[in-house]
């Protein structure tokens, strides 16, 4: 009984390090592929939401630009309640 409760330890952890080294590699493949990941850009290429940029007005309040589709919405945002200040499509502001 003693050697299956130490091939099962030792089966476990020899799992648990190959877990690890395959989830170094991944992240060594993308840190060296930068942009061109191919797993970066299939998770990219399903998002419709991106943040552009966010500004501190001050402890409490802050302006966020935010991009959905094809337009721009400029958000003020503090713990109360949220505000859209402007919406602007992206195709007309461009002519």
């Amino acid at each position: 009984m003693d050697w299956m409760l130490l091939l099962k330890a030792l089966l476990s952890l020899v799992f648990v390090l190959g877990l690890l080294l395959v989830s170094v590699w991944g992240i060594k493949y993308c840190q060296m592929k930068g942009k061109n990941c191919g797993w970066l850009k299939n998770l990219q290429a399903g998002q419709r939401l991106h943040i552009v940029e966010i500004r501190r007005i001050d402890g409490r309040n802050s302006l966020a630009l935010i991009k959905k589709d094809e337009k721009e919405m400029l958000l003020l945002l503090n713990p109360n309640h949220n505000l859209l200040l402007e919406t602007t499509d992206i195709k007309k502001a461009d002519k």
